[in-house]
């Protein structure tokens, strides 16, 4: 599979009669190409084109006016299962945008503290690489600064443009899914597709920047595989995704590896990949380091392989690659693809570069880095398997393609919907969240949204400690102690030094060089590490299954005896402000717990 600098030798009988190459648009997302009818004969005999051609397989564009149905009717069906889900959300936590988990508000305090104050992390004057989203968190400071009090909205907002622009990448891309009302069963697997396989609705929710950084990944190996363009967009757009996320360098190192093994003699294309896609993340380490922090943000450090305490290598990525059946199924599909056609060294069929991309990328990924939890973390790779799974449909089943104008529709036309809808087989997760949004939303309100409120109410400007982030520390103003060490570069060094368990000593000094009386956090968040000499005072609980809540109990201890009788007052005042579904429970002990303990300091 060689073809020299991505171009294949044309055949006179395809260019005769038209102009060549075609025309590219300016934009990725706006580019729209329809396959012509010699390449589609091409493949019907089962002959190849180049993996990697300037518009693969003699595509002509078509006119700007056009928008195809695919794009159509698949963000008709993306806004009207986000319309739902944000009504129903809305209506759960009385109009308040709330996000179904909290690390959306991590960035937005972040990003307020850039916009207020000049400072990257969660506490005003105190730099902490608390984000592993540069870029993302850069647009939200820059939305807060523009539109003062609108900040909330700025995940939505941006996250929806994110996903038209995947489902206009798509619908520009592809010709097998050709929805429309007489042919019902494309429009059901359009709005599978965009709805459920690729959970932009749920994405959406999420208020993160996976679904940007989809965008931007897909962009560039679009451009990359097609040649859409000006040369340098590609790699404008893969820079910017790995300033998005980090993972988008496992996509540089699969174009990479695309590129080498579809080209005879281009290595300068790969360099300037891998450059686009490295260069980013090593300038922020660099000022990371420069900080007195890591080299990788803190979330990084302490939720991936770079973990110090972790499973075998063999048992995390078996978790891994089955967490997202899709993931694995996907990869299956394309590992088995090219042993089939690698053969064909002088014809590759196009859908081979984005498979390789896809294929390598997921490998180092499942390697590396995380999947799962709201199946955000893997959203840009599905969405890649996506694209390539389109490509190969047009080679596999060269039937499938659209009719031409005033020509009967081919045979067995409803396979590539029926192959789309076999997909959901392995996307009950997926579904059950999209369905569970509102409720998903409805645990984020009842507990750390609520968290956030109270210690803004009662603590503000106070040194306090939790182990969540996010509407506490977008709420609250003053000091704070992550205990998980996501916000807090002492706290993550410390957990990665004692096996993620310090010991109770290394918590009661932290309170004596600190000063937080009052801590919220989960049970399990210290769990046999909490300090006996802090006192649990009150307890919220959350009726019904849990969703995105970590448990269903979420704890105020008093660190300081003196710290008590006033912890229990507020939680008794905030009480008929909780949400229904939220119970309080006062521990009646802690005044009697917190005068014996005065009681031995006296004495001893």
């Amino acid at each position: 599979m060689h073809h020299d600098d991505y171009k294949p030798a044309p055949d006179p009988k395809l260019l005769a009669g038209h102009e060549f190459p075609a025309q590219v648009t300016e934009s990725v997302v706006c580019a729209s190409v329809r396959t012509d009818d010699a390449t589609a004969s091409l493949r019907s005999e089962g002959r190849g084109v180049a993996a990697d051609a300037t518009i693969p397989d003699g595509a002509r564009p078509r006119g700007l006016a056009r928008v195809p149905a695919f794009t159509v009717w698949g963000v008709a069906a993306y806004g009207v299962t986000l319309a739902g889900a944000l009504v129903l959300a809305l209506v759960v936590t009385g109009g308040r945008l709330v996000y179904v988990i909290d690390d959306p508000a991590i960035h937005l305090s972040i990003a307020g503290n850039l916009a207020d104050h000049g400072t990257w992390g969660v506490e005003a004057g105190r730099f902490q690489s608390a984000s592993s989203a540069p870029l993302w968190t850069v647009l939200l400071a820059l939305w807060d600064r523009l539109l003062p009090g609108g900040a909330a909205v700025a995940p939505l907002a941006l996250n929806v443009v994110a996903c038209v622009a995947i489902v206009a990448v798509l619908g520009a891309t592809q010709d097998v899914l050709q929805p429309a009302r007489r042919r019902p069963l494309d429009a059901v697997a359009t709005a599978a597709l965009v709805v459920v396989v690729l959970f932009l609705p749920g994405l959406t929710m999420v208020g993160m920047e996976h679904a940007l950084q989809a965008a931007l990944v897909l962009g560039a190996v679009v451009a990359f595989h097609r040649r859409a363009g000006p040369p340098w967009l590609p790699y404008a757009l893969l820079a910017l995704g790995a300033l998005t996320r980090f993972e988008t360098a496992f996509v540089a190192v699969g174009l990479a590896a695309a590129m080498l093994v579809t080209s005879r003699h281009a290595w300068r294309r790969p360099a300037g990949v891998m450059a686009a896609g490295l260069l980013p993340i090593a300038a922020f380490a660099l000022l990371n380091r420069l900080m007195g922090q890591g080299f990788l943000p803190n979330s990084v450090l302490a939720k991936t392989a770079f973990n110090a305490v972790s499973e075998p290598l063999y048992r995390e990525v078996t978790q891994r690659i089955t967490e997202d059946p899709l993931v694995a199924v996907l990869l299956a599909v394309f590992v088995v693809g090219l042993l089939v056609v690698w053969h064909r060294r002088e014809a590759a069929p196009g859908w081979v570069f984005p498979a390789l991309v896809y294929v390598v990328a997921t490998i180092l990924h499942v390697l590396l880095a995380r999947v799962g939890w709201y199946e955000r973390y893997q959203a840009y790779l599905l969405v890649l398997g996506v694209y390539a799974l389109l490509c190969m449909m047009v080679d596999v089943l060269p039937a499938q393609r659209a009719a031409p104008r005033g020509a009967a529709a081919p045979e067995r036309l409803g396979l590539p919907a029926a192959i789309v809808l076999v997909l959901l087989l392995f996307t009950v997760t997926k579904a059950d969240l999209t369905m569970n949004i509102p409720e998903a939303v409805d645990d984020t309100y009842r507990q750390r949204y609520q968290a956030g409120l109270f210690f803004d109410r009662y603590y503000d400007g106070e040194p306090i400690a939790t182990g969540e982030l996010g509407y506490v520390t977008l709420f609250h103003d003053g000091p704070i102690t992550d205990l998980f060490g996501l916000g807090d570069y002492e706290v993550l060094q410390a957990r990665r030094r004692f096996g993620q368990q310090p010991p109770a000593e290394y918590w009661r000094d932290l309170v004596d060089r600190r000063g937080f009386d009052v801590v919220g956090a989960y049970p399990t968040t210290l769990f046999f590490a909490t300090p006996d000499d802090w006192i649990l005072v009150g307890t919220w609980s959350i009726d019904g299954e849990i969703i995105t809540a970590w448990e269903p109990d979420f704890q105020f201890w008093a660190t300081r005896p003196e710290a008590v009788k006033e912890l229990a007052a507020n939680l008794r005042e905030f009480e008929p402000e909780l949400p229904a579904g939220v119970t309080l429970r006062v521990n009646d002990l802690a005044e009697l717990r917190a005068a014996e303990l005065e009681e031995a300091a006296a004495s001893g």
